[in-house]
C-alpha cells in the first residue's frame, strides 16, 4: 500500500474549508462533513466497544463493521462511489437476525444501560441514529451511493439487537 496520508498537516483546511473527492472544497460545517464527521464518531464508539468485547465472534463483526464505516465515510465524500453494497446491507440483516433469534421478545422500551460492553453499544447505536439524521440532511444537496443510508438504518437495529445479546444483566424497563 502507497503512502497515502504521508502529510498530515496541509494547512488547507485553515480557512474552514475541508476537501472532497474530485477536488471538491466545501465548508467544514456542511452537512455532508457533519454526515462523514457522525460516520467517524460511530466508528471510533464501535472501537470503544471492541475494547470491551470478550466474544471474538461479536468481536471480529464488529473489526468488520469498523472496515464498513469507513466505506461508508469514502462513498459519502466520493460522488459515484459504491463501497457499500446490498449484499453488506444483506449480511447485516442476516446477522441481525441470528442474534435477535437468541433473545426473548421484547415487552417494552428497555433503558440502555447493562454491562461496560452493552452501554457502549447502547452508545454506538445512539450515535448511529444521529449520523442517520445527518445523512438524510446531506443528501438534499449531496449525490451519494443511496445504500449509505439503507445500510446506516439496518446498523442501528443492528447495534440494539447485540446491545440485548452481550447484557449480562436483567434488562431494565421503561416505567
Amino acid at each position: 500500500m502507497s503512502n497515502r496520508l504521508s502529510k498530515i498537516v496541509t494547512k488547507t483546511g485553515d480557512d474552514g474549508s475541508t476537501g472532497l473527492a474530485g477536488n471538491l472544497r466545501v465548508s467544514k460545517d456542511a452537512c455532508i462533513i457533519q454526515a462523514i464527521g457522525s460516520i467517524d464518531e460511530l466508528n471510533s464508539s464501535v472501537g470503544l466497544a471492541r475494547v470491551h468485547c470478550n466474544i471474538n465472534s461479536l468481536d471480529e463483526k464488529f473489526k468488520q463493521l469498523q472496515h464498513d464505516l469507513f466505506n461508508c465515510g469514502g462513498d459519502l465524500c466520493m460522488e459515484g462511489s459504491v463501497l457499500i453494497s446490498s449484499s453488506k446491507v444483506e449480511k447485516l440483516e442476516k446477522s441481525l437476525e441470528e442474534y435477535n433469534d437468541q433473545l426473548p421478545p421484547l415487552q417494552n422500551f428497555i433503558l440502555p444501560t447493562g454491562s461496560e460492553l452493552t452501554a457502549r453499544i447502547h452508545m454506538a447505536r445512539s450515535i448511529c441514529r444521529r449520523a442517520e439524521r445527518d445523512i438524510v440532511s446531506a443528501k438534499v444537496d449531496f449525490a451519494f451511493n443511496p445504500l449509505v443510508l439503507v445500510f446506516i438504518n439496518r446498523l442501528s437495529d443492528w447495534l440494539f439487537v447485540v446491545a440485548r445479546f452481550t447484557d449480562e444483566t436483567k434488562e431494565e424497563l421503561w416505567v
